[in-house]
């Protein structure tokens, strides 16, 4: 349970959810992973015929994760931490999983140990969908390059930590939810 606005309501985390031929849809209530996340953003990119490449994807997922932490007013979108590498936030196992494909786009999306592509239910989360959106109308057309370079910003999470000001390996959830929008 979470108070916004003076109000006490009860936050439901986003679903997962996988399409198949026979079934159509299945849902179900697990903790949401940044593999799911990147599937839902890569759904999009295949429907919309827009090309990611591994660096892209770690940075729109940062951002939708910066965009959720902000309006739940700090609930994590997933566990997962980000690290800080020399081209901007990563999230280890999105790295693990796309990094074959180096600088080109990606063709796939993550199958998950049951052989399925796991991605997060938009309608299970208003918050989640809302991040979504917003990240991919405003960053979908942009190169992993330049949104490496957001994220270099001064008096980022990222740059705390690359200047020494977050003794930890990892991006401080507080330092993320503090960042402002560049575009």
């Amino acid at each position: 349970m979470k108070t916004f606005f003076g109000k006490l309501v009860v936050f439901c985390c986003p679903h997962c959810y996988y399409e198949d031929n026979i079934t159509k849809y299945t849902e179900v209530n697990v903790m949401v992973t940044a593999l799911n996340v990147a599937n839902s953003i890569l759904g999009r990119a295949f429907s919309e015929n827009i090309q990611i490449t591994p660096m892209k994807l770690q940075k729109l997922i940062y951002f939708t994760y910066k965009k959720y932490i902000k309006d739940t007013d700090g609930i994590p979108l997933f566990a997962e931490r980000f690290e800080a590498w020399k081209h901007g936030p990563v999230v280890p196992s999105v790295y693990n999983e796309f990094n074959h494909y180096r600088a080109n786009p990606i063709k796939r999306c993550y199958l998950s140990r049951d052989g399925k592509p796991w991605s997060v239910d938009e309608s299970s989360s208003s918050f989640f969908h809302q991040s979504l959106n917003f990240v991919w109308e405003n960053y979908k057309n942009k190169t992993g390059i330049e949104l490496s370079i957001l994220t270099h910003a001064p008096d980022t999470a990222w740059d705390k930590i690359i200047k020494g000001l977050n003794i930890k390996p990892y991006l401080n959830d507080d330092d993320i939810q503090c960042e402002g929008w560049l575009f």
